[in-house]
């Protein structure tokens, strides 16, 4: 996408607040320099243990992308943050975050399976969605509903992201009783694990030293933009490694505790109807809770905006899953690509005559099939998607014989994908190739 010069100044000037522009109360500009403010990251990084030989002395940058599929256009202000200072600590709370977010999952799970209510709405992706859909519990369905967050990254507020986090870490370390569980968590390259007493590894940290790293992320987030430095004093910067797991992680204590806050009061039965809530980082999905929205206020805080996305009474796209229910209440899922509605033609997947080998170019098209047929309940959609891509590909240089080929191992190896189509394979190409 080309974005005009002039229109991506402006975006930005108006982000930040430059030229008398409105602003946003995100950013303020600093007083300091660039080089005090590294100066700053070094010492801290230093006494938390790290190796400052090698850092990176920039600070990020901030761009932003257009989001085409929004009317009007909008976009999505990143902070380049591939070699600023304060990357190996990020990194560092990456995993531990990680480790601490597996945990939680395991111990709803548990939860789950033993109380019927579930507390854990977060999801890996649409695949596990589409797992998740395969249980009886979804054959019949009277309700979809769909929401996403309005700027999350920008509008979480460092208190309460402090607090909540905070809280989580240090549940992470310890029983339900209160004793201390863990006195480490060790973060070695390839693997992250909590140990309870001793440890020979040196890239050991306490839950004080945890807590400490991320106060002091958040506390020193700084962004620079036509050579003037601003802090970001509201919300975490997309763009930095750990930025995800912060948002998953603070809006899962909320979530986790008006699930816990319902049971507690005697309203279990109110509680299981959230069972079916899944969120990925700002898209939320319920199934069979048609009043979800009724308890947004009650879930989250204050200073997050979540607005309906649903596209009709019975139909919502969530992620790249298009679901919608028939009379019966039967589910039927299929691909949606928000790039569908752009006015304009999309330039993808690779041509033919480019400098690259010709066996990757044909996986692309037995990938693509694999991903089509995933999320297709019907044979209509499957082949509606993998119809229009072989054109598109035909028309890039591609041969018929061995798209044809690619079709009969894509058949031959994931039967189990179409074998609810009952289609004979000789059907399906002509169906797709013909």
């Amino acid at each position: 996408t080309f974005t005009c010069k002039k229109y991506y100044f402006d975006s930005l000037v108006k982000e930040l607040g430059l030229n008398s522009t409105p602003g946003n109360p995100t950013y303020t500009p600093t007083n300091l320099s660039a080089s005090e403010i590294i100066d700053n990251h070094k010492s801290a990084l230093a006494s938390f243990g790290f190796d400052t030989t090698n850092l990176d002395l920039d600070l990020p940058y901030l761009y932003c992308i257009p989001k085409m599929h929004k009317n009007p256009y909008k976009q999505r202000f990143i902070a380049g943050s591939s070699k600023c200072s304060t990357k190996s600590v990020s990194i560092l709370l990456t995993k531990v975050l990680s480790e601490i977010k597996s945990g939680l999952q395991k111990y709803c799970s548990t939860v789950y399976s033993r109380s019927g209510i579930n507390q854990m709405w977060i999801l890996k992706n649409s695949k596990e969605l589409l797992e998740h859909l395969k249980s009886t519990h979804f054959s019949r369905v009277h309700s979809i509903k769909a929401f996403d967050f309005s700027t999350l990254y920008t509008t979480i507020p460092h208190s309460k992201l402090k607090e909540r986090l905070a809280k989580i870490i240090s549940n992470a370390f310890t029983s339900k009783n209160g004793n201390r569980k863990y006195k480490f968590i060790v973060v070695n390259y390839d693997k992250t694990y909590f140990v309870k007493e001793k440890s020979d590894s040196e890239n050991k940290y306490t839950e004080t030293d945890i807590i400490q790293m991320l106060n002091f992320l958040i506390d020193n987030i700084f962004v620079v933009f036509g050579g003037k430095v601003f802090q970001q004093i509201v919300g975490i910067p997309m763009g930095t490694n750990c930025a995800p797991l912060l948002a998953d992680i603070f809006l899962y204590s909320y979530e986790a505790e008006f699930i816990q806050s319902l049971v507690s009061e005697g309203k279990r039965y109110l509680a299981s109807d959230f069972n079916f809530t899944y969120r990925y980082i700002d898209d939320v999905l319920s199934i069979n809770n048609p009043k979800f929205a009724d308890y947004l206020s009650s879930i989250y805080p204050s200073e997050l905006e979540v607005k309906e996305t649903t596209e009709t009474n019975n139909s919502a796209s969530y992620l790249d899953i298009m679901l919608s229910y028939d009379t019966d209440g039967h589910m039927n899922t299929s691909l949606y690509d928000k790039r569908d509605d752009f006015n304009f033609s999309i330039t993808n997947f690779p041509f033919l005559s480019s400098n690259i080998p010709s066996s990757p170019a044909y996986g692309v098209f037995i990938s693509q099939l694999i991903r089509y047929a995933r999320a297709s309940t019907k044979y209509t959609d499957f082949v509606l998607r993998a119809r229009r891509l072989s054109d598109k590909l035909l028309s890039q240089g591609y041969v018929c014989d061995r798209l044809t080929s690619s079709l009969r191992k894509f058949y031959g190896r994931y039967g189990e994908l179409v074998i609810h189509y009952d289609v004979p394979l000789s059907r399906m190409v002509d169906d797709i190739l013909s």
